[in-house]
């Protein structure tokens, strides 16, 4: 029996290993092929089932196989594959499967694709992930673990499994308390909190940022660095008639998701009020570097930056 499993690496792999438990087998039992793998390897250990019992082989393609030189040793492997006994289970990791081979897979036995989840399909697959292990949790905590973490999901993964642990019925706020992530993952809420005009919500996420102990030259590091992304979605805007996230995440060389939040705050912004925007957070930056009492200057750039939103909605 041949299953393959293709797609986002944190995902193909925890399917492939979980397809293994699943059939009973141990970490232990399983032969795991990777650098250096041949098809007389594969072919050997593969006529083994009946033996020495059940058979179990992980082979992981992306590991052996590299480049224009990997392909002929890899055809020969899955060339070795076609005659492998029934009773031996083996499990193919090659995450960047082709369609040709994702479509050999399938008739050798069974082919799974995995893709890495962007968009409204991360919070939904979050969701699912919480669901699964039980965790008691109100409506926004996807979205916010997908704001917090973005599209690491090895991380979020843990992070749900940390969750699983407290018997809580976890809310937005107390996810953002106990996965504490630096300033850098905060600062697009306080973008999007003034993005909405919300200086109270604003001044909230500021206070929150602050007593987690980020100093707020670093707060403004990262709102400079996203507001950086924003600007470059507005020039974008000057210049197309239409612009989607897949344009901006493959134009800035950014992640998709990182890629829409910026394109959503951008959407509100022509050149004008995007030079006010910009010359708010230099002033903001220049009161920090010559003195200025540091925290006033960040709580002041979080209600002018929402003064400024709340004018150009209303225009």
């Amino acid at each position: 029996m041949i299953e393959a499993f293709s797609g986002d690496p944190f995902l193909a792999t925890r399917a492939a290993r979980r397809a293994l438990k699943a059939r009973g087998f141990r970490a232990e039992e399983v032969s795991e092929l990777g650098e250096g793998m041949t098809s007389e390897e594969v072919a050997q250990l593969a006529a083994q089932s009946g033996l020495f019992g059940q058979v179990a082989l992980l082979l992981d393609f992306d590991a052996a196989f590299k480049g224009q030189a990997g392909v002929k040793p890899r055809n020969a492997v899955v060339k070795a594959l076609e005659t492998a006994p029934e009773d031996t289970y083996i499990v193919v990791l090659d995450l960047g499967a082709t369609a040709s081979r994702q479509k050999t897979y399938k008739s050798l036995g069974k082919h799974h694709h995995h893709p890495t989840p962007r968009f409204d399909a991360l919070v939904h697959w979050v969701r699912q992930e919480l669901t699964e292990v039980g965790v008691r949790f109100q409506k926004e905590v996807p979205q916010t673990l997908a704001d917090l973490f973005g599209e690491d999901l090895p991380s979020i993964a843990a992070e749900v499994q940390k969750l699983a642990a407290l018997d809580e019925d976890l809310s937005g706020l107390r996810v953002r308390e106990i996965a504490n992530r630096p300033a850098a993952r905060d600062a697009f809420d306080f973008i999007e909190a003034t993005a909405q005009g919300d200086a109270k919500k604003a001044l909230g996420i500021c206070q929150s940022l602050i007593a987690q102990g980020e100093a707020p030259p670093r707060v403004l590091g990262a709102l400079t660095w996203q507001y950086n992304l924003v600007a470059r979605c507005v020039g974008l805007q000057e210049d197309r008639a239409r612009v989607d996230p897949g344009l901006v995440a493959q134009t800035l060389k950014i992640k998709p998701f990182v890629a829409k939040k910026a394109l959503s705050i951008a959407q509100k912004l022509n050149e004008g009020k995007l030079k006010e925007v910009l010359s708010t957070i230099l002033a903001a930056d220049m009161a920090m570097k010559t003195g200025k009492d540091e925290v006033w200057a960040l709580e002041s750039l979080a209600l002018s930056l929402a003064g400024l939103f709340s004018e150009a909605r209303a225009a």
